[in-house]
């Protein structure tokens, strides 16, 4: 047989197959208190004994079920177990929105079946079952419990089902997501890819793909006809999962310029990055910082439900968050996600503990340090650097423990913000103003801090007369990000974000080891309008900042190539002597010191002390580590009982930006002794 209908027959038996993995009529029993179960229950308590509670609204999720067409009896078996003197509850179960039942649940257990008319399940064969109840508050415990359901089951009536377009779209994705993938790494010839697209795809050429994607085939068919609903949540996790890891690969490849590699050296880069990601993972497990990440369970709720345009309006408890308008597409994204794979009901989080979109919310902040550390490397192909010394800058970065404390462990955003900053800086290095403009606005859309490096950006732009470019190119980005509240008329409360800023945390220093906190003893957590001589500590933190910023200003306009190591200062001085600065604020500085300190290689030394302190400093105020140490969730403030070393970090962070601003200002010191030594000579001539 020819190799042209290999693939089309593979194609034909494979749609056989699945077809056919729909027909068995086997039950589908499920058993609310295993553990596999846990991913088809919405809005369930933890199981007791033999069965779960439900809440005042909860519900079963299967998925991908086939037979839409066909009539279904769907089970429940419940009892509406209650204290003497409560009355029974009123209990509505509904079949994806039609009303199956409506009765008072009894004491004892007893089983409830139902019918499904054909197609009411629509074409995949998807079952939201809804169980609402009344509730009540046993004594000594706060939950509000509605019933308690022991075991859940389905049966198909007679015909010929119908398979899962859904699920075959899925399993359609992930052969071909591999198919992609084995044909990129099989047309690599010695490392490099072939440029000449006419030639016919090298994967007709190459069977043991096709092969491999035929086993995938069939081994999903199987289990399909083995356990539909198990088989198609897992198909659904993979296929999501591996597009997540395609798309971040192919970002990655392609700022890396992986085919300009030697298969040697592709290799090598995959490694380190494949890491990179997996010492993230490793650590996006756990419950992170759980302050800032139940606002973000909270934005992704009411995202999802009312719209990001909603975001600045109180709805539903939910007040307005400080939050900049950028943060809540991604939010709102892993909201959807969430609510589409595991909990269609996607109750409020507070109300719940979601680990699934805790884990979900960490991987922008992934992203953003792995596309950062290719940029890291694509950046220095134009330093006549060896792929040796480009890859080690870029682990510099990727295997930060500061960096990797703040993204994968706290679960926090930084990374997002220090991305589209890196960003702004490239762009402006290769006066790009326009692109500069996109990030800059981007990334000041994410956080304020960004601003910091805005004045360097901007005089470079004025002085090369990339001025129009960057402000059209910042227009535009914004106009973009807040679309939706502007269609909306809900700009004010962007606004509002950015005017109130200073109003959030009005402190001297909010655990940052800063010149603050180490001027104050360790006081950070003073008014930061309490008086300092004439001014206020915020207007003298003001001051200063404007007076590092002035000196980064004269430096990058004498010597443009000295942008990066700049930038690096200027986040380092944001972070030392303005108020209201956060522990993780310094974060920003590491991408721009690693491209300066490959141009200087003495600079080294001071990314890897500025990554002791900045990680000693989050470290000292984690919640986990005080109260595992014993002391009181308070001490993560400034408490007595860790001051010391806290007050001796600061102290080693401020000697360090006194250390960075005399080498930056160097040049500019040595010139004015220059200058004033030939003054003198002249005059001793004259």
């Amino acid at each position: 047989m020819s190799s042209r209908f290999t693939p089309i027959l593979l194609l034909a038996v494979a749609c056989a197959l699945f077809v056919l993995a729909y027909q068995p009529q086997q039950p589908i029993m499920l058993d609310v208190t295993a553990p596999s179960s846990e991913k088809f229950l919405d809005n369930f308590f933890a199981p007791e004994r033999d069965a779960r509670w439900t809440q005042a609204h909860s519900a079963v999720w299967l998925t991908g079920l086939g037979g839409g067409n066909l009539a279904w009896r769907v089970g429940v078996r419940l009892s509406g177990a209650r204290p003497n003197g409560v009355t029974a509850p009123h209990v509505v179960v509904r079949a994806n929105g039609a009303m199956l039942a409506e009765f008072s649940a009894l004491i004892d257990e007893r089983a409830y079946e139902w019918s499904i008319a054909p197609w009411q399940l629509g074409a995949n064969g998807d079952l939201l079952l809804e169980i609402d109840s009344d509730t009540f508050s046993p004594q000594s415990d706060p939950r509000e419990l509605g019933v308690r359901v022991a075991r859940v089951w389905l049966t198909r009536g007679d015909g010929l089902a119908l398979p899962s377009l859904k699920t075959f779209l899925l399993l359609l994705a992930l052969v071909t997501e591999y198919v992609l993938v084995a044909r990129n790494v099989l047309s690599a010839d010695g490392g490099r890819q072939t440029a000449d697209l006419r030639r016919p795809s090298p994967i007709v050429h190459r069977p043991s793909s096709i092969v491999v994607a035929t086993l995938v085939v069939l081994v999903a068919a199987a289990a399909l006809a083995l356990n539909r609903a198990e088989t198609t949540w897992w198909l659904g996790v993979l296929t999501l999962s591996a597009l997540f890891v395609a798309a971040l690969a192919w970002l990655v490849a392609h700022f890396v310029s992986i085919s300009s590699l030697t298969r040697r050296q592709q290799r090598n880069v995959l490694a380190v990055f494949a890491l990179a990601a997996l010492v993230r993972l490793a650590l996006d497990t756990g419950r992170g910082y759980e302050g800032d990440v139940a606002i973000y369970l909270s934005l992704a709720w009411k995202t999802v439900h009312f719209g990001i345009q909603s975001a600045y309006l109180n709805v539903s408890a939910v007040p307005p968050p400080n939050t900049p308008p950028f943060l809540l597409y991604p939010f709102w994204l892993l909201g959807w996600l969430f609510q589409q794979l595991i909990s269609p009901l996607f109750p409020p989080t507070w109300l719940n503990d979601p680990d699934g979109l805790r884990f979900m919310l960490r991987l922008p902040s992934l992203s953003a340090d792995l596309i950062a550390g290719a940029l890291i490397f694509r950046a220095l192909q134009r330093e006549s650097l060896s792929f040796n010394a480009r890859l080690l800058a870029s682990s510099a970065y990727l295997f930060n423990p500061a960096l990797i404390f703040d993204s994968a462990y706290w679960g926090q955003t930084a990374a997002i913000h220090s991305l589209f900053m890196l960003v702004a800086l490239l762009a402006t290095e290769r006066h790009a103003f326009g692109w500069a403009g996109v990030a800059m606005a981007t990334a000041v859309l994410t956080k304020p801090q960004a601003l910091a490096i805005a004045p360097l950006v901007v005089v470079l732009a004025w002085r090369e007369r990339g001025l129009f470019r960057l402000l059209i190119g910042g227009l535009v980005a914004a106009v973009l990000v807040d679309l939706p509240f502007i269609a909306a008329g809900t700009m004010d409360g962007v606004a509002q974000q950015y005017i109130r800023t200073s109003e959030y945390h009005p402190f001297i220093a909010l655990n940052a080891h800063n010149w603050w906190w180490f001027s104050t003893g360790g006081q950070g957590w003073q008014s930061d309008s309490l008086p300092l001589g004439p001014l206020t500590f915020r207007s003298v933190g003001v001051l200063l900042f404007a007076c590092a910023t002035l000196l980064s200003l004269i430096v990058v306009w004498r010597d443009r190539k000295r942008l990066f190591a700049v930038a690096a200062f200027q986040s380092l001085a944001f972070f030392m002597l303005a108020t209201q600065i956060h522990e993780n604020h310094l974060l920003p500085m590491f991408a721009p010191l690693v491209l300066a300190a490959v141009k200087d290689t003495s600079a080294w030394w001071l990314y890897g002390a500025f990554t002791v302190t900045a990680l000693a400093n989050m470290a000292l105020h984690d919640p986990n580590l005080v109260t595992a140490l014993g002391y009181p969730a308070e001490e993560i403030y400034g408490g007595p009982a860790l001051a010391l070393p806290r007050w001796l970090n600061a102290a080693a962070q401020t000697m360090l930006f006194f250390v960075f601003a005399l080498r930056l200002s160097a040049p500019l010191l040595h010139e004015l002794k220059m200058k004033k030594t030939s003054r003198v000579s002249k005059t001793r001539e004259v």
